[in-house]
């Protein structure tokens, strides 16, 4: 285990108390945190997908600019290529885990 990139994270309900569980490895003390990246999700503590989808619709504003930026010089064969390979399959992955989440909306009115 590398104790250096390991974190942990106590699932919360609402109705839960926050308990502060440490947990005490070889030379290092791991708290929890809210929020971590686990197999390129953003997963917090609530499971609301909030931080995974803020983060998402950054990156599909920025790919959705780039696009605007190009098309006049690209033919549309090219620019669907383009959508295809970036904005689509970065919008579709893991689309069953955060797609149903109330925050999702914002993702869908960009594409």
């Amino acid at each position: 285990m590398n104790c250096n990139k390991t974190h942990f994270t106590q699932f919360l309900t609402k109705k839960q108390n926050e308990r502060k569980i440490q947990i005490i490895a070889p030379n290092s003390m791991k708290t929890d945190i809210n929020s971590t990246k686990f197999l390129g999700l953003i997963i917090n503590n609530t499971l609301s997908w909030k931080d995974h989808i803020a983060a998402l619709t950054s990156e599909l504003n920025k790919a959705c600019y780039a696009i605007r930026s190009i098309k006049s010089f690209l033919s549309v064969y090219v620019l669907r290529m383009i959508y295809f390979s970036y904005v689509r399959s970065v919008m579709l992955y893991g689309i069953i885990f955060w797609g149903n989440s109330h925050h999702s909306n914002s993702i869908f009115k960009i594409i």
